[in-house]
């Protein structure tokens, strides 16, 4: 038993200790100038970006230490270049167990407007905004601003999980933003993403492959639906996969489709396997409620079908929507045997006028 002094001072050891955790990092470890970058991340465990600038054709890489924290103060704001290849970023974050958080007020702001020329990825070459490469990781209330090109892409992430995110691309409705997809999931294993904003003018979330993923708490506006897109591959089998991903308690606005699936006619092969939309909510939805097509190629249908990509299991429950007039509720164009034990239950739809398409019907719903 500790004696009173003894106790008095390990109690002042504590306050101490709690003192230290709640002030800034060493002063080497508080970013405000992007030549302070390679050392904070080389030598620091915890990271204060505060205000930063990023010069014009610069990443600002964060290759972090296992256990690394970073929280973002202030605007971060990236200067415009025009990079030479589509495979650039403005940010990029490696490492293990990471926390990369904003602080309440913080923004990173990708100056768009720069880049946006109405044509998205037909023109000059853009930058992605921020790559993901992580494993065991949380990102969370990160809010974004006018992205160039895609905002958010993952890829080689295991055990990564994005919260309280919340990206605006809203200028670019009148200013040419094109090609802004919120979350691009390339590659990945157990990943989720939730209780999230985006508005935007491309896919609020699109999963090219992986695994055991989970999609919740979503609200997108503008965009072009929660996607899958597979296929890119012209040979990896591995690479066209994609399984056991749920979408629920999501809901769209505004936007091209709600639901997209849509596999590759000139990838190779590859599957997409055990999914599932549930407390799905969807208004003023353009073109298609649920779209799910066998014939995409090069940003578009093509109106020929082939199975390279089956899709089975498939499920959906308890979606609600309501349509602008004159527009399909659904398209379901599949190739030859290609789907398999869809179902269907609690759907309820209103509004729109034009019957579905439907060449397969899931088990529950008749076109």
């Amino acid at each position: 038993m500790l004696k009173r002094g003894e106790f008095l001072i390990f109690l002042w050891a504590l306050v101490a200790r709690s003192a230290l955790c709640l002030a800034d990092p060493s002063p080497e470890c508080i970013v405000t100038e992007y030549s302070q970058l390679k050392e904070a991340t080389e030598n620091c465990l915890e990271i204060v970006v505060r205000d930063l600038t990023v010069p014009g054709g610069l990443t600002a890489d964060f290759n972090l230490q296992d256990g690394a924290r970073v929280t973002f103060e202030g605007t971060t704001v990236f200067g415009y270049f025009q990079w030479p290849e589509w495979n650039y970023s403005l940010m990029r974050f490696e490492g293990n167990n990471l926390t990369i958080e904003g602080a309440p007020g913080s923004l990173l702001d990708g100056r768009g407007a720069l880049y946006w020329n109405g044509i998205g990825d037909k023109g000059p070459p853009k930058p992605f905004f921020m790559i993901i490469a992580v494993t065991n990781s949380v990102f969370r209330n990160i809010n974004l601003l006018n992205c160039p090109y895609h905002c958010t892409v993952i890829k080689g992430s295991d055990g990564v999980t994005l919260t309280g995110w919340n990206i605006d691309c809203s200028y670019g409705d009148a200013h040419g933003a094109h090609t802004t997809d919120g979350f691009d999931v390339v590659s990945g294993n157990n990943v989720v993403i939730k209780d999230s904003t985006v508005v935007n003018q491309d896919d609020c979330v699109a999963v090219n492959q992986g695994f055991n993923m989970s999609f919740s708490g979503l609200r997108c506006s503008g965009s072009h639906g929660i996607s899958l897109s597979v296929g890119f591959s012209k040979t990896s089998f591995y690479d066209n996969t994609v399984r056991n991903i749920t979408y629920s308690n999501c809901t769209l606005s505004n936007s091209i489709n709600a639901i997209h699936i849509k596999t590759h006619n000139d990838g190779g092969p590859g599957e997409i396997e055990d999914v599932t939309y549930e407390y799905i909510a969807f208004s003023d939805i353009i073109n298609f409620a649920i779209n799910i097509q066998q014939d995409y190629a090069n940003g578009g249908s093509t109106g020929v079908l082939k199975g390279n990509i089956p899709i089975s299991n498939l499920q959906f429950r308890v979606c609600f929507q309501v349509l602008q007039p004159m527009q399909l509720r659904y398209s379901f164009f599949c190739a030859e045997r290609a789907c398999t034990n869809w179902k269907w239950s609690d759907v309820s739809i209103s509004g729109g006028v034009v019957d579905s398409y439907c060449n397969f019907e899931p088990e529950g719903y008749t076109c």
